[in-house]
């Protein structure tokens, strides 16, 4: 019989108090990345999102390879992408907060970006893991060397990226919009409300990305529409319209009808100037 075992090599307290994300604080415990180009706390609690058992994510950038701390709390591993991109992670404990620390190089992102920098891309063709390391960047709160932060922002903004990106989660809706469309012609009502459900979620993806919100965390949907406004879809709207689901006396058809219908308002707004060549 398979007897699975938990062995807990560092427990959590159940209450968590923030750490003291100071620089040189954690350069106490990180002293070996005082020789980093430059460094940043990224993710949900640089986003303003996190919580109390939200992990500490920082990037750090460096040509040279840095001293992390060995402890009975940590790991670390080599990562790499299908793109070529390397980088060092480092996972473990500090002030009793979760810590995911990535070593990048210097030129990452101009690496990640190339194709979007010399051309106006008309898709985007970059990996997921890839995407969230360009978003990680763009909300970026410099530790160190903040003029190196403000050139990578000035590289995203300068590339098609966004566009690119935009376009391809407008091809997105299309297929599922005419998914939405064969499957209440065929009477599968149930896979008509999944479809407009996934083309609802990618509409407000595209509007987001070109409002210059480019988390590509589904769970954070609600909270990125908040604080984007420019986007042009607020919550209230996307939550009555999609998340609260079939309304008195509609059928899952007519529900994905109405949002199909939804999705496609949005995706004419969105068809002209703002996915035109930038």
């Amino acid at each position: 019989m398979f007897n699975p075992t938990l062995q807990v090599i560092a427990a959590q307290p159940r209450v968590l108090t923030p750490p003291d994300l100071s620089f040189e604080a954690i350069l106490k415990h990180f002293p070996g990345i005082a020789e980093a180009e430059a460094v940043c706390m990224t993710g949900s609690t640089a986003a303003g999102w996190g919580n109390s058992f939200s992990d500490i994510d920082l990037f750090v950038f460096s040509d040279r390879e840095l001293e992390l701390p060995i402890d009975e709390t940590m790991e670390t591993w080599p990562g790499a992408d299908p793109s070529g991109v390397t980088w060092t992670n480092w996972m473990g404990v500090y002030d009793n907060a979760r810590v995911d620390l990535k070593v990048w190089s210097t030129s990452t992102l101009s690496t990640v970006l190339a194709s979007y920098l010399d051309k106006e891309a008309e898709f985007c063709a970059m990996g997921e893991h890839m995407k969230d390391f360009v978003y990680r960047l763009s909300v970026a709160l410099p530790l160190k060397n903040e003029e190196f932060f403000q050139r990578m922002n000035d590289l995203i903004d300068s590339s098609s990226y966004k566009r690119a990106l935009a376009r391809t989660l407008k091809s997105d809706v299309e297929n599922q919009l005419t998914d939405v469309a064969g499957q209440l012609a065929s009477g599968d009502f149930l896979a008509a409300r999944a479809s407009a459900v996934l083309a609802a979620g990618s509409i407000a993806d595209a509007c987001l990305v070109l409002a210059g919100q480019l988390c590509r965390r589904q769970k954070w949907l609600l909270r990125r529409l908040d604080s984007t406004p420019a986007c042009g879809i607020s919550v209230d709207e996307y939550r009555s319209t999609v998340l609260d689901g079939a309304r008195p006396g509609e059928s899952d058809g007519d529900y994905a009808h109405r949002v199909a219908r939804w999705a496609q308002a949005h995706l004419v707004r969105l068809e002209d100037a703002v996915l035109s060549v930038g």
